[in-house]
Protein backbone atom coordinates (compact mmCIF):
# COMPACT_ATOMS: atom_id res chain seq x y z
CA UNK A 1 0.00 0.00 0.00
CA UNK A 2 1.32 3.45 -0.90
CA UNK A 3 1.86 6.14 1.76
CA UNK A 4 -0.94 8.23 0.22
CA UNK A 5 -3.35 5.29 0.33
CA UNK A 6 -2.39 4.59 3.94
CA UNK A 7 -3.07 8.21 4.90
CA UNK A 8 -6.42 8.11 3.12
CA UNK A 9 -7.34 4.90 4.92
CA UNK A 10 -6.39 6.36 8.29
CA UNK A 11 -8.48 9.46 7.61
CA UNK A 12 -11.49 7.36 6.64
CA UNK A 13 -11.19 5.41 9.89
CA UNK A 14 -10.80 8.55 12.02
CA UNK A 15 -13.59 10.68 10.57
CA UNK A 16 -17.19 10.15 11.63
CA UNK A 17 -19.99 12.05 9.88
CA UNK A 18 -21.37 14.32 12.60
CA UNK A 19 -24.88 13.91 13.96
CA UNK A 20 -27.09 16.93 13.27
CA UNK A 21 -29.85 18.51 15.34
CA UNK A 22 -33.42 18.98 14.22
CA UNK A 23 -35.35 22.16 14.97
CA UNK A 24 -38.34 22.50 17.19
CA UNK A 25 -39.75 23.92 20.41
CA UNK A 26 -38.54 23.08 23.88
CA UNK A 27 -40.25 19.80 24.95
CA UNK A 28 -43.04 20.17 27.48
CA UNK A 29 -41.33 17.63 29.76
CA UNK A 30 -37.59 18.34 29.89
CA UNK A 31 -36.70 15.87 32.65
CA UNK A 32 -35.16 13.43 30.17
CA UNK A 33 -33.11 16.04 28.35
CA UNK A 34 -29.84 17.96 28.67
CA UNK A 35 -29.11 21.47 27.42
CA UNK A 36 -25.80 22.47 25.85
CA UNK A 37 -24.67 25.76 24.37
CA UNK A 38 -25.12 26.20 20.62
CA UNK A 39 -21.57 27.32 19.90
CA UNK A 40 -20.94 29.94 17.22
CA UNK A 41 -17.96 28.31 15.52
CA UNK A 42 -16.82 25.58 13.14
CA UNK A 43 -17.90 21.97 13.71
CA UNK A 44 -14.98 19.53 13.73
CA UNK A 45 -14.35 15.85 14.32
CA UNK A 46 -10.97 15.34 16.00
CA UNK A 47 -9.10 12.04 16.22
CA UNK A 48 -6.16 11.07 18.42
CA UNK A 49 -4.41 7.79 17.65
CA UNK A 50 -2.46 5.63 20.11
CA UNK A 51 0.78 7.41 19.17
CA UNK A 52 -0.67 10.85 19.93
CA UNK A 53 -1.15 11.93 16.30
CA UNK A 54 -4.00 14.46 16.11
CA UNK A 55 -6.15 15.07 13.02
CA UNK A 56 -9.09 17.45 12.64
CA UNK A 57 -11.82 17.19 10.02
CA UNK A 58 -14.53 19.60 8.90
CA UNK A 59 -18.17 18.58 8.81
CA UNK A 60 -17.69 17.43 5.19
CA UNK A 61 -14.71 15.24 6.09
CA UNK A 62 -12.19 17.70 4.62
CA UNK A 63 -8.88 17.80 6.53
CA UNK A 64 -8.71 20.88 8.76
CA UNK A 65 -5.69 19.85 10.85
CA UNK A 66 -3.31 22.57 9.62
CA UNK A 67 -5.84 25.34 10.23
CA UNK A 68 -5.93 24.81 13.99
CA UNK A 69 -2.51 23.82 15.38
CA UNK A 70 -3.81 24.46 18.93
CA UNK A 71 -5.54 21.07 18.75
CA UNK A 72 -2.20 19.26 18.74
CA UNK A 73 -2.34 19.57 22.53
CA UNK A 74 -4.78 16.64 22.43
CA UNK A 75 -1.82 14.38 21.78
CA UNK A 76 -1.67 14.04 25.57
CA UNK A 77 -4.66 11.67 25.30
CA UNK A 78 -2.75 8.99 23.38
CA UNK A 79 -3.26 6.58 26.29
CA UNK A 80 -7.02 6.46 25.59
CA UNK A 81 -6.57 6.41 21.81
CA UNK A 82 -7.66 5.77 19.25
CA UNK A 83 -10.04 8.50 20.42
CA UNK A 84 -12.54 10.49 18.34
CA UNK A 85 -14.22 13.64 19.65
CA UNK A 86 -17.01 15.80 18.26
CA UNK A 87 -16.88 19.51 18.99
CA UNK A 88 -16.84 23.10 17.81
CA UNK A 89 -13.80 25.30 17.27
CA UNK A 90 -14.51 28.80 18.61
CA UNK A 91 -12.63 32.07 18.98
CA UNK A 92 -13.56 33.68 22.29
CA UNK A 93 -14.01 37.42 22.66
CA UNK A 94 -11.28 38.71 24.98
CA UNK A 95 -13.66 41.00 26.87
CA UNK A 96 -16.75 38.83 27.30
CA UNK A 97 -15.39 35.29 27.00
CA UNK A 98 -18.20 34.41 24.60
CA UNK A 99 -17.67 33.08 21.06
CA UNK A 100 -17.01 35.67 18.37
CA UNK A 101 -17.57 34.37 14.88
CA UNK A 102 -16.01 37.56 13.50
CA UNK A 103 -12.77 36.63 15.25
CA UNK A 104 -12.93 33.02 14.07
CA UNK A 105 -13.22 34.16 10.45
CA UNK A 106 -9.68 35.50 10.77
CA UNK A 107 -8.57 31.86 11.03
CA UNK A 108 -11.04 29.89 8.88
CA UNK A 109 -9.81 30.86 5.42
CA UNK A 110 -6.06 30.68 6.06
CA UNK A 111 -3.99 27.98 4.37
CA UNK A 112 -0.38 29.25 4.40
CA UNK A 113 1.51 28.04 7.46
CA UNK A 114 3.24 31.35 8.23
CA UNK A 115 -0.09 33.18 8.20
CA UNK A 116 -1.69 30.51 10.40
CA UNK A 117 1.19 30.79 12.89
CA UNK A 118 0.84 34.58 13.06
CA UNK A 119 -2.95 34.43 13.39
CA UNK A 120 -2.65 31.84 16.14
CA UNK A 121 -0.86 34.38 18.33
CA UNK A 122 -3.34 37.12 17.50
CA UNK A 123 -6.54 35.04 17.54
CA UNK A 124 -6.23 31.76 19.46
CA UNK A 125 -9.03 29.21 19.20
CA UNK A 126 -10.53 26.72 21.63
CA UNK A 127 -12.14 23.36 20.93
CA UNK A 128 -15.44 22.96 22.78
CA UNK A 129 -15.46 19.14 22.88
CA UNK A 130 -19.02 17.99 23.55
CA UNK A 131 -19.09 14.30 22.59
CA UNK A 132 -16.98 11.12 22.47
CA UNK A 133 -17.47 8.86 19.43
CA UNK A 134 -14.57 6.43 19.87
CA UNK A 135 -12.68 5.59 23.06
CA UNK A 136 -9.65 3.27 23.37
CA UNK A 137 -10.34 2.23 19.78
CA UNK A 138 -13.92 1.13 20.42
CA UNK A 139 -16.91 2.90 18.86
CA UNK A 140 -19.18 4.32 21.58
CA UNK A 141 -21.79 5.91 19.31
CA UNK A 142 -24.26 3.20 20.33
CA UNK A 143 -24.08 4.18 23.99
CA UNK A 144 -26.47 6.73 25.51
CA UNK A 145 -25.74 10.44 25.69
CA UNK A 146 -25.27 10.14 29.46
CA UNK A 147 -22.67 7.37 29.10
CA UNK A 148 -20.76 9.30 26.44
CA UNK A 149 -20.87 12.46 28.56
CA UNK A 150 -19.36 10.55 31.51
CA UNK A 151 -16.53 9.36 29.25
CA UNK A 152 -15.95 12.97 28.17
CA UNK A 153 -15.90 14.28 31.72
CA UNK A 154 -13.30 11.67 32.72
CA UNK A 155 -10.84 12.71 29.99
CA UNK A 156 -7.73 14.48 31.25
CA UNK A 157 -7.99 17.36 28.77
CA UNK A 158 -5.05 19.74 28.17
CA UNK A 159 -4.67 22.37 30.87
CA UNK A 160 -3.68 25.18 28.49
CA UNK A 161 -7.26 26.13 27.55
CA UNK A 162 -6.96 24.88 23.97
CA UNK A 163 -9.63 22.21 24.59
CA UNK A 164 -12.44 22.18 27.12
CA UNK A 165 -15.55 20.16 27.89
CA UNK A 166 -18.27 22.84 27.96
CA UNK A 167 -21.15 22.89 30.45
CA UNK A 168 -24.17 20.62 30.10
CA UNK A 169 -27.35 21.10 32.13
CA UNK A 170 -28.56 17.52 32.61
CA UNK A 171 -32.24 17.35 33.51
CA UNK A 172 -32.27 21.14 34.04
CA UNK A 173 -32.91 22.54 30.56
CA UNK A 174 -34.45 25.78 31.80
CA UNK A 175 -31.26 26.77 33.64
CA UNK A 176 -29.24 26.14 30.49
CA UNK A 177 -31.56 28.34 28.45
CA UNK A 178 -31.40 31.13 31.03
CA UNK A 179 -27.58 30.92 31.23
CA UNK A 180 -27.14 31.21 27.46
CA UNK A 181 -29.72 33.98 27.06
CA UNK A 182 -28.08 36.07 29.80
CA UNK A 183 -24.76 35.89 27.96
CA UNK A 184 -26.20 36.84 24.59
CA UNK A 185 -25.45 33.47 22.99
CA UNK A 186 -27.30 32.31 19.91
CA UNK A 187 -29.16 29.33 21.34
CA UNK A 188 -29.03 25.87 22.87
CA UNK A 189 -28.94 22.27 21.69
CA UNK A 190 -31.25 19.99 23.66
CA UNK A 191 -30.18 16.34 23.77
CA UNK A 192 -32.27 13.38 24.89
CA UNK A 193 -30.41 11.66 27.73
CA UNK A 194 -31.10 8.15 26.40
CA UNK A 195 -30.21 9.00 22.78
CA UNK A 196 -27.45 7.25 20.84
CA UNK A 197 -25.17 9.09 18.42
CA UNK A 198 -26.47 8.77 14.84
CA UNK A 199 -23.58 9.59 12.45
CA UNK A 200 -24.58 11.71 9.47
CA UNK A 201 -28.26 11.88 10.46
CA UNK A 202 -30.43 14.82 11.49
CA UNK A 203 -32.46 13.61 14.44
CA UNK A 204 -35.12 15.01 16.75
CA UNK A 205 -33.19 13.36 19.60
CA UNK A 206 -31.18 16.58 19.36
CA UNK A 207 -33.21 19.79 19.08
CA UNK A 208 -31.73 23.11 18.05
CA UNK A 209 -33.41 26.07 19.77
CA UNK A 210 -32.25 29.39 18.34
CA UNK A 211 -32.97 32.65 20.09
CA UNK A 212 -32.71 34.48 16.75
CA UNK A 213 -33.46 32.71 13.45
CA UNK A 214 -30.50 32.17 11.12
CA UNK A 215 -30.02 30.54 7.74
CA UNK A 216 -27.07 28.92 5.98
CA UNK A 217 -26.60 30.56 2.57
CA UNK A 218 -24.26 30.41 -0.42
CA UNK A 219 -22.98 33.58 -2.09
CA UNK A 220 -23.83 33.80 -5.79
CA UNK A 221 -23.01 37.44 -6.52
CA UNK A 222 -22.23 40.83 -5.06
CA UNK A 223 -22.56 44.57 -5.63
CA UNK A 224 -19.60 46.93 -5.20
CA UNK A 225 -19.42 50.21 -3.32
CA UNK A 226 -17.50 53.28 -4.48
CA UNK A 227 -14.21 51.71 -3.26
CA UNK A 228 -14.81 48.50 -5.19
CA UNK A 229 -15.53 46.51 -2.02
CA UNK A 230 -18.74 44.50 -1.52
CA UNK A 231 -21.61 46.64 -0.26
CA UNK A 232 -24.11 43.78 -0.47
CA UNK A 233 -24.10 40.06 -1.19
CA UNK A 234 -26.61 38.15 -3.30
CA UNK A 235 -27.22 34.88 -1.48
CA UNK A 236 -29.18 31.73 -2.11
CA UNK A 237 -29.98 28.18 -1.01
CA UNK A 238 -28.55 25.23 -2.97
CA UNK A 239 -31.02 23.19 -5.00
CA UNK A 240 -30.56 20.36 -7.48
CA UNK A 241 -30.30 22.71 -10.50
CA UNK A 242 -28.43 25.61 -8.89
CA UNK A 243 -29.14 28.31 -6.32
CA UNK A 244 -32.56 29.60 -5.30
CA UNK A 245 -32.21 33.32 -4.59
CA UNK A 246 -32.98 34.30 -0.97
CA UNK A 247 -32.08 37.98 -0.91
CA UNK A 248 -29.51 40.76 -0.91
CA UNK A 249 -27.54 41.20 2.32
CA UNK A 250 -25.81 44.46 3.14
CA UNK A 251 -26.54 44.85 6.83
CA UNK A 252 -23.82 43.41 9.06
CA UNK A 253 -21.03 43.79 6.51
CA UNK A 254 -18.39 45.60 8.57
CA UNK A 255 -15.27 47.10 7.05
CA UNK A 256 -13.28 44.09 8.24
CA UNK A 257 -15.82 41.72 6.70
CA UNK A 258 -15.63 43.53 3.35
CA UNK A 259 -11.83 43.35 3.31
CA UNK A 260 -11.95 39.64 4.15
CA UNK A 261 -14.51 38.85 1.45
CA UNK A 262 -13.14 40.87 -1.46
CA UNK A 263 -10.19 38.60 -2.43
CA UNK A 264 -12.32 35.49 -1.97
CA UNK A 265 -15.10 36.88 -4.15
CA UNK A 266 -12.61 38.02 -6.78
CA UNK A 267 -11.03 34.56 -6.92
CA UNK A 268 -14.47 32.94 -7.31
CA UNK A 269 -15.55 35.28 -10.16
CA UNK A 270 -17.90 33.84 -12.79
CA UNK A 271 -19.33 35.15 -16.06
CA UNK A 272 -22.88 33.92 -15.50
CA UNK A 273 -25.35 33.90 -12.64
CA UNK A 274 -25.50 30.69 -10.57
CA UNK A 275 -29.08 31.52 -9.54
CA UNK A 276 -31.69 29.39 -11.25
CA UNK A 277 -34.79 30.64 -9.41
CA UNK A 278 -36.06 33.68 -7.53
CA UNK A 279 -33.75 36.40 -8.89
CA UNK A 280 -35.38 39.16 -10.98
CA UNK A 281 -32.79 41.83 -11.78
CA UNK A 282 -35.18 44.13 -13.71
CA UNK A 283 -37.62 44.16 -10.78
CA UNK A 284 -34.72 45.00 -8.47
CA UNK A 285 -33.71 47.85 -10.82
CA UNK A 286 -30.21 46.41 -11.09
CA UNK A 287 -28.51 46.51 -14.48
CA UNK A 288 -26.73 43.16 -15.02
CA UNK A 289 -23.45 45.03 -15.53
CA UNK A 290 -23.57 46.21 -11.91
CA UNK A 291 -23.59 42.66 -10.53
CA UNK A 292 -20.42 40.63 -9.98
CA UNK A 293 -21.29 36.95 -10.30
CA UNK A 294 -19.33 34.30 -8.42
CA UNK A 295 -19.20 30.52 -8.47
CA UNK A 296 -21.25 29.13 -5.56
CA UNK A 297 -18.23 28.24 -3.43
CA UNK A 298 -18.53 30.44 -0.34
CA UNK A 299 -20.90 29.50 2.46
CA UNK A 300 -22.11 31.96 5.08
CA UNK A 301 -24.77 32.58 7.68
CA UNK A 302 -27.38 35.33 7.94
CA UNK A 303 -29.89 36.38 10.58
CA UNK A 304 -33.37 37.42 9.47
CA UNK A 305 -36.77 38.35 10.87
CA UNK A 306 -38.99 36.03 8.81
CA UNK A 307 -39.36 34.20 5.50
CA UNK A 308 -41.69 35.99 3.04
CA UNK A 309 -44.49 34.27 1.13
CA UNK A 310 -42.19 34.34 -1.91
CA UNK A 311 -39.48 32.43 -0.04
CA UNK A 312 -37.00 35.27 0.45
CA UNK A 313 -35.51 36.39 3.77
CA UNK A 314 -36.88 39.57 5.30
CA UNK A 315 -34.29 42.01 6.73
CA UNK A 316 -31.33 39.64 6.43
CA UNK A 317 -28.10 40.60 8.20
CA UNK A 318 -24.72 39.02 7.50
CA UNK A 319 -23.32 37.03 10.42
CA UNK A 320 -20.18 35.74 8.80
CA UNK A 321 -18.43 33.43 6.41
CA UNK A 322 -18.75 29.77 7.39
CA UNK A 323 -16.31 28.29 4.88
CA UNK A 324 -16.57 26.57 1.53
CA UNK A 325 -19.85 25.17 0.25
CA UNK A 326 -19.93 21.48 1.13
CA UNK A 327 -17.78 21.85 4.27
Amino acid sequence: MSAAAARAGAAAAAWVAPMLAGEGPVPADTGGWAAEVKWDGMRVIVSVDARGTVRAYARSGADATARYPELQSLGCLAAVGPLVLDGEVVALDRATGTPSFGRLQQRMTLSQQDRIDAARLRTPVTLMAFDVLRHRGAAVTGRSYLERRRLLDRLDLPADGSVTAPPAWIGDVRSGIEWTRERGMEGVILKRLASVYQPGRRSQDWIKVKFRPTADVVIGGWLADERGEPRSLLVGAPERDGLRYLGSVGSGLSAAQRRLLLPLLTEAAAEQSPFTAGLDLPRMALPPADVHWVRPLLRGEVQYTEVTDGGSLRQPAWKGLRGLAGE
